[in-house]
């Protein structure tokens, strides 16, 4: 569970990243647009970012979050933290049952609805059934074009929200869920406790990493 926190969380209404694709999905497709500016430190505003993507439909078939996407999830994450100098995440068991939970009661319709519960969050529906754990960590990393850290904040216009929840300082366990949903897709969702996007706090705990870091490319 969170710590208490004196702090006001931002609370940022649910934004749906629509992909227009009339033929397969490719993993790299950037994004088209969204219906809401996410920033992590608005004027005015309280609670957690939550944000979502969402991508095109197919035939379904259900997919189960095993060991094996499990350590995906975690190994995806993990790349990214240890190249901005944060601890890597720990799964947790409890976070991934919480996480397959909310997964299965969206598998009937795929809709982009958050589960506004204790933890950091990141959802994600793609189409067809090719998106991996790695495509869906990749999806939400891409947003890091879009962080302004002079600024601590979004561009305007453009999500970061997920990018910034995966490299909070402070969110040390992770637990996610994929599933195929009924009317076709993949829905996914990561949970993070401690939560992150804190309104007025940095993201990362040192300097940014040398441009000749070698960088895990989204």
């Amino acid at each position: 569970m969170a710590r208490p926190r004196s702090k006001l969380r931002i609370l940022i209404p649910l934004i749906i990243s629509t992909f227009l694709l009339l033929t397969v999905a490719e993993p790299e497709q950037e994004q088209q647009g969204s219906t809401t500016e996410l920033s992590i430190n608005p004027k005015g505003s309280n609670g957690k970012i939550d944000t979502d993507m969402t991508l095109h439909q197919v035939k379904p078939h259900r997919i189960r979050t095993g060991r094996f996407h499990a350590r995906e999830f975690l190994i995806a994450h993990n790349k990214v933290r240890l190249h901005f100098r944060e601890p890597p995440f720990v799964w947790d068991k409890g976070l991934a049952h919480y996480a397959r939970r909310f997964a299965a009661k969206r598998a009937k319709d795929c809709k982009m609805i958050h589960s506004f519960g204790p933890y950091g969050e990141n959802i994600f529906w793609g189409g067809l059934n090719h998106w991996t754990p790695t495509d869906v960590v990749r999806s939400w990393v891409r947003e890091h074009r879009f962080y302004n850290r002079a600024a601590n904040g979004c561009t305007q216009g453009r999500l970061c929200g997920h990018y910034t929840q995966i490299v909070w300082k402070e969110s040390v366990r992770l637990g996610c869920a994929r599933v195929q949903c009924n009317n076709g897709g993949i829905f996914a969702i990561c949970s993070y406790d401690p939560p992150g996007n804190y309104i007025n706090e940095n993201p990362f705990t040192g300097p940014p990493p040398r441009p000749q870091t070698p960088y895990w490319r989204p």
